[in-house]
C-alpha cells in the first residue's frame, strides 16, 4: 500500500523529492499501486523504491534513477525512459508497451513476462537480463547489448535485432517468427527449438552457436 505522505512529496516536484531522498538514505519508499501516470518524473531518484502495480502510463522518466527498483506489474506504456538506469530492477510482468528505453540501463534486470510489444530498446544494456516469456513482439533492439540475457520461450515476432550483440544468449523455444537479425552477433548463443521462420540472419555471426536442431555452428 502506497504511503501517501510520500505521494504528496513527490507531487512537489522531483526536486523536492531527490532532496528528501538524501537526507533519508534509509527510507525505501513505497509508492505500490501509486497513479503517477503523466507526470514529469525527469532525473527522478527512484532507486529501491517499491512501484509495484503503479500506474506510470506516459510518465516522462528519463534520466531517472530506477536502480533496484521494483516495478511488477507496474504499468509503463508509452513511458519514456531514455537514458534511465533499471540496473537490477524487478520489472516482471509489467507493460512496457511502446515505451522508449534508448540507452537505458538494464544490465542484470528481471522482465519475466513482461509486455515489450512494440518498445524502443535502441542501443540499451540489457546484459544478463531475464526476459523470459515476454511479449516482445515488433520491438526494436537495434544495437543493443544483449550479451547472456535469457529470451526463452519469449514472442519476438517480427522484432528487429540488427547489429546487437546476442553473445551467450539464450532464445531456446523464442518466436522469432520474421525477425530481423542482420549482422547481429550470436556466437555462443542457443537457438534451440526457436522458431526463425522467415528470420533474416544476413551478415549475423553464429560460430558455436547452438541452432534450432540442436547443431551447433562452425563446429
Amino acid at each position: 500500500m502506497a504511503n501517501f505522505e510520500q505521494i504528496a512529496l513527490l507531487q512537489k516536484g522531483v526536486e523536492e523529492w531527490n532532496d528528501w531522498r538524501i537526507q533519508n538514505l534509509a527510507v525505501r519508499p513505497d509508492l505500490s499501486g501509486a497513479n503517477l501516470s503523466g507526470i514529469s518524473l525527469e532525473f527522478v531518484n527512484f532507486s529501491r523504491a517499491n512501484l509495484a502495480d503503479a500506474n506510470l502510463e506516459g510518465s516522462d522518466l528519463r534520466n531517472a534513477n530506477l536502480r533496484n527498483a521494483c516495478l511488477d506489474r507496474a504499468n509503463l506504456r508509452l513511458a519514456d525512459l531514455i537514458e534511465a538506469n533499471l540496473q537490477e530492477a524487478l520489472l516482471q510482468q509489467t507493460c512496457l508497451q511502446g515505451a522508449d528505453l534508448y540507452k537505458t540501463v538494464l544490465c542484470g534486470a528481471n522482465f519475466d513476462g513482461a509486455n515489450l510489444s512494440q518498445a524502443i530498446v535502441r542501443r540499451a544494456n540489457l546484459e544478463k537480463a531475464s526476459l523470459k516469456a515476454i511479449d516482445g513482439s515488433k520491438a526494436d533492439f537495434l544495437q543493443a547489448n544483449l550479451m547472456r540475457t535469457r529470451f526463452d520461450l519469449a514472442n519476438l515476432q517480427n522484432a528487429n535485432f540488427e547489429g546487437s550483440n546476442l553473445i551467450e544468449a539464450c532464445l531456446d523455444g523464442a518466436n522469432l517468427l520474421d525477425a530481423n537479425l542482420r549482422k547481429a552477433n550470436l556466437c555462443r548463443a542457443s537457438l534451440l527449438e526457436a522458431n526463425l521462420q522467415g528470420a533474416s540472419l544476413q551478415g549475423a555471426l553464429l560460430k558455436g552457436t547452438v541452432l534450432a536442431d540442436g547443431s551447433v555452428a562452425g563446429g
